[in-house]
């Protein structure tokens, strides 16, 4: 990997009184990070439930982008107390004890006075490692649990996620080469690697499934997404090993915290993710390529599931798809994405919208199977797909014609959307979904909703949820594309 600056580390030492940032992500993955709503295993640490965190950013050490070496000693003294074994249940001390330091937690998290305060315990508790230090085995099960809690990588943290995990490998390899020999040593590498290989796996694995799913990319070019994740990752497991001499003897610099920081492994990753400046990959496809995809694929997505259920129809997915297309070929002619990249979207586009249509399709042969009493055979027809194409291909040309104008190129496709639907009603007449329906639909296309009679009970409704102001569906697009902009800024950097 061309590295092309290795950043200075900032001043750790002073952290233990000032708290000065240390380095993590970009920013607070509690808007990205999903959680994945499994149980809990015995052995986890589920401290993150207690402070209304989801698991899955709980067990993410160092996460954050203040990770300082107070919050690295707070996560030893969380997980030393607040990690439950059911063999505990057997033990009625270590439970009580775990119960007492939970409820200690909590009141800190919700301020309640009284008892020790969370300065005094953390302070005590550092002194405790300042003496005793911390020893070289590394914590397999929170690491796997870790690393396994990017396999739905959303593209907002996809960066950040990259580097998160070629840093926690790095780490943990280094600390278990400082401590370690010998045939144990080379026990505990493979140990490492089943782990990390696991994760990188997961990740991968999950977000090549978000492309091929709703994009519809082939089979070869999903092969290359994963490859270019695993070029990528190697690249940035060089420039973190790059980083390691600087950052452990910074690490020495911090006086007696030096004693347990010098094994806390996700310390040090986060340390590596400070200093490492990492220059441009060299896989087919750039990180900035795959979050470009990833978002276009969320948007496929969304569309995909709302024809699932009948919450789309052939206009809507028209319009929508459209919409999304647009965003794809303005950030191909922004340069935001890379000739290959352009490519794997314009080709994959076919299949996508096949993709849609067929979920549609099912959906209505559903719904059609299961008529209500009285409901006329043919009242849920199958996809038009001329209907589709029509609406998808106005908008596109629009878009193409006016120089990159959405908005405009949405009218375009309302506009065609009005004879193609009134064409749709005259190919299949008992079809609920196509005639008046729709015709109102497109007439009150431009048309803000009409605001409810005002009663004194609506004003203090409206009062306390403090609605926003009714806006048409055209005007939602209108707002979509400018947020959508706005994101793009300065043509740069399109992660959030």
């Amino acid at each position: 990997m061309n590295i092309s600056s290795l950043g200075n580390v900032p001043n750790i030492t002073s952290q233990i009184t000032t708290g000065a940032p240390q380095a993590g992500f970009r920013c607070d993955p509690s808007a990205a990070a999903r959680s994945a709503g499994k149980s809990v295993a015995p052995g986890t640490d589920i401290s993150g439930i207690g402070t209304l965190k989801s698991i899955d950013e709980a067990a993410r050490q160092g996460y954050r982008e203040d990770f300082s070496i107070r919050d690295a000693a707070e996560s030893l003294w969380r997980k030393e107390t607040q990690t439950f074994h059911l063999k505990d249940l057997d033990d009625p001390e270590k439970s009580k004890e775990f119960l007492e330091n939970w409820r200690l937690q909590a009141r800190w998290d919700l301020g309640i006075q009284g008892g020790p305060t969370k300065d005094e315990v953390i302070s005590a508790y550092i002194d405790t490692l300042r003496q005793n230090g911390l020893d070289g085995a590394v914590d397999w099960n929170g690491l796997a649990h870790e690393l396994k809690s990017f396999q739905a990588t959303s593209p907002e943290e996809l960066e950040d996620g990259l580097n998160y995990m070629a840093s926690r490998y790095v780490a943990a390899l280094d600390k278990l080469e400082r401590n370690y020999s010998g045939e144990e040593l080379t026990a505990q590498r493979a140990k490492l690697e089943e782990v990390y290989q696991a994760g990188k796996s997961g990740m991968i694995d999950g977000y090549t499934r978000l492309l091929q799913d709703n994009l519809g990319i082939s089979n070869s070019d999903a092969q290359a997404v994963r490859d270019s994740f695993s070029s990528i990752l190697t690249e940035k497991e060089d420039a973190y090993r790059g980083a390691l001499k600087q950052v452990n003897e910074a690490v020495e610099q911090t006086g007696p915290d030096s004693v347990w920081l010098k094994n806390h492994d996700a310390y040090i990753a986060s340390q590596l993710r400070a200093a490492c400046k990492a220059g441009e990959s060299t896989a087919r496809y750039s990180v900035q390529d795959l979050t470009a995809a990833g978002q276009i694929a969320q948007d496929y997505r969304a569309e995909i599931d709302g024809a699932s259920s009948c919450g789309r129809n052939e206009v809507t997915l028209g319009l929508n798809l459209a919409m999304a297309d647009m965003k794809a070929e303005t950030m191909i002619s922004k340069g935001l994405v890379s000739d290959s990249m352009a490519a794997l979207l314009r080709d994959s586009r076919a299949q996508g919208h096949e993709n849609a249509l067929a979920v549609l399709n099912r959906a209505l042969a559903q719904r059609e199977s299961h008529r209500a009493t009285g409901e006329p055979k043919g009242t849920y027809a199958p996809v038009d797909s001329a209907v589709f194409r029509g609406i998808y291909d106005a908008v596109m040309s629009a878009y193409r014609q006016n120089g990159g104008d959405a908005a405009k190129a949405i009218q375009a496709g309302a506009s065609a959307g009005e004879k193609l639907t009134a064409q749709a009603a005259a190919r299949a007449p008992k079809a609920a979904r196509w005639g008046i329906s729709m015709k109102h639909y497109l007439q009150e296309f431009y048309k803000a909703p009409e605001e409810q009679e005002v009663t004194l009970l609506g004003l203090q409704i409206k009062y306390l949820t403090n609605p926003k102001p009714r806006t048409s569906t055209y005007q939602k697009y209108v707002n979509s594309w400018q947020d959508f902009l706005s994101s793009i800024g300065g043509g740069v950097d399109i992660r959030a």
